[in-house]
């Protein structure tokens, strides 16, 4: 297969996983499976605190998702590469708190299931790396 096409699948589907995720979290129904993030986010904050950061990074997410989509079809929106790297660090600060806090906390989860949730989650963090101009693309 080709680079580019390979590239572009990446992008493709890293877009409409953030949009998918973002749509969800504002919907109020959890963000993936068995509700991981809902629950990360509950389980260190409480509250209205808890709520106002799902939606914040419900928006993020459908904003990155749509800029990395417009930038495949050639329309550079000003502030999508700040955008993107704010997201991988916002994305870092989600993988910490999802996969190594969460489960460190609550011991009820397999290996399996947690190499399965971490993978996932780093092959969004790569398609957001190589959405960016700096690191991909």
């Amino acid at each position: 297969m080709n680079k580019s096409i390979g590239l572009l699948l990446v992008n493709i589907s890293v877009a409409l996983y953030l949009f998918a995720t973002g749509i969800l979290g504002l919907s109020g129904k959890s963000w993936f499976k068995e509700g991981e993030i809902r629950r990360a986010v509950t389980g260190i904050f409480r509250g209205d605190i808890a709520e106002i950061l799902i939606v914040v990074l419900a928006v993020f997410a459908i904003a990155a998702g749509v800029f990395i989509l417009l930038r495949l079809f050639g329309i550079e929106i000003a502030i999508t590469e700040l955008l993107l790297v704010i997201l991988a660090i916002v994305w870092v600060v989600f993988i910490i708190l999802i996969d190594i806090i969460y489960p460190l906390n609550h011991r009820g989860a397999n290996f399996i299931d947690w190499l399965r949730s971490i993978g996932s989650h780093l092959m969004v963090l790569g398609g957001i790396a190589l959405a960016t101009e700096r690191f991909g693309g």
